[in-house]
C-alpha cells in the first residue's frame, strides 16, 4: 500500500474513491456487472477495492475473448464406461472417479435432492459431458452445475415454496411472502390484512400432507398448528388443522395462487 504525506492524504483518498466509482460505472454499463456506483462497505480501504474492480474487469474481458467448447473438451476428453455396462457393483466407483475427473478441471457437479447413482452417472457421461461452457479457468474458481437445474424435481420444488411461503407469511420481521405468490395473488388484500390483525405469529408445526401436481398445476395438502397474539391486545388466537395451497409453474418457478388456513380452535 503506498504512503502519502498527511497534507495530501484526505486528497489522494477521494480522487480514489472518484476513481473507483468510475470503474463501477464502466463495469456496469460495459459489461453489466451489478454493482452500485459507489461501495456499499466502507471499511475497505480505496486501493485494495481499486484492485478487486481491476481484477473484476480483467475477468470480463479474459470471459468475454473466451471460446465456448463442451466441458468433455475442455477436460481432456477421458476415457469412460457406458453406462449400461457398468455392473450395479462397479456404478458407486465408476461415478466418483467422474466427479474426481470433473473435480480436478475445476467443475463441480450437486444434486438438491437424492438421485440414483446409476442415473447421475447417465446424467454427467451422457449430457453434462456435452453441456457447453466456457474453455476460460481461474485457479481457486470451481464452475458448479446442479442436477436439478436440467431436471427439475417438482415435488421438492413445490414443498420448498409452500414451506418458505408459510414461514415468511408467519414472520411479522420480514416481507418476503408476496415473491411465494403469483401475481394475481399477491394483490388479494386478504394477506395483508391477515398479517396485520396479529401482532405477532408463533409457528408451532408445519406438515406437508400430500402432493398432487401436473405439469401446469399442483394441489398441496398441509398440517399446521400456529398462534397469533392479536394487534393492540394481549389475546391469543389459536390455528390448528388441515389447510390447502393451489400452485401454478410459471416462470420456471412454483407459485402459490389461492390457500386455505384451517378456523381458529374455540
Amino acid at each position: 500500500m503506498q504512503n502519502y504525506e498527511p497534507d495530501n492524504f484526505e486528497d489522494e483518498l477521494e480522487r480514489l474513491k472518484e476513481e473507483n466509482q468510475m470503474k463501477r460505472l464502466k463495469l456496469r454499463l460495459e459489461y453489466g456487472v451489478d454493482l452500485p456506483i459507489e461501495s456499499e462497505n466502507q471499511d475497505i480501504p480505496p486501493e485494495i477495492e481499486s484492485q478487486f474492480l481491476d481484477s473484476v474487469a480483467q475477468f470480463e474481458i479474459a470471459h468475454r475473448k473466451s471460446e465456448r467448447i463442451p466441458i468433455y473438451e475442455l477436460i481432456g476428453r477421458p476415457d469412460f464406461r457406458k453406462t449400461d455396462t457398468i455392473p450395479d457393483a462397479e456404478i458407486l466407483s465408476e461415478l466418483n472417479h467422474i466427479i474426481e475427473v470433473l473435480y480436478q478441471n475445476q467443475i463441480g457437479v450437486d444434486t438438491l435432492c437424492d438421485v440414483d447413482n446409476r442415473v447421475l452417472y447417465r446424467f454427467l457421461t451422457e449430457e453434462l459431458f456435452f453441456t457447453e461452457t466456457t474453455n476460460f479457468r481461474i485457479d481457486g474458481m470451481i464452475n458448479h452445475f446442479i442436477y436439478e437445474e436440467f431436471h427439475p424435481n417438482h415435488e421438492y420444488d413445490i414443498k420448498n415454496s409452500c414451506t418458505w411461503f408459510i414461514e415468511s407469511f408467519l414472520d411479522k420481521g420480514t416481507y418476503f411472502y408476496p415473491s411465494y405468490l403469483t401475481e394475481e395473488a399477491g394483490k388479494n388484500p386478504w394477506y395483508e390484512n391477515f398479517r396485520e390483525a396479529f401482532y405477532s405469529f408463533h409457528l408451532t408445526d408445519f406438515k406437508i400432507l400430500t402432493v398432487q401436481f401436473d405439469e401446469q398445476s399442483a394441489k398441496v395438502q398441509y398440517l399446521i398448528n400456529f398462534s397469533g397474539i392479536i394487534d393492540g391486545t394481549d389475546e391469543i388466537e389459536y390455528f390448528n388443522g388441515n389447510g390447502n395451497m393451489e400452485l401454478i409453474h410459471q416462470h420456471d418457478s412454483w407459485t402459490i395462487k389461492k390457500i386455505t388456513i384451517p378456523f381458529k380452535l374455540e
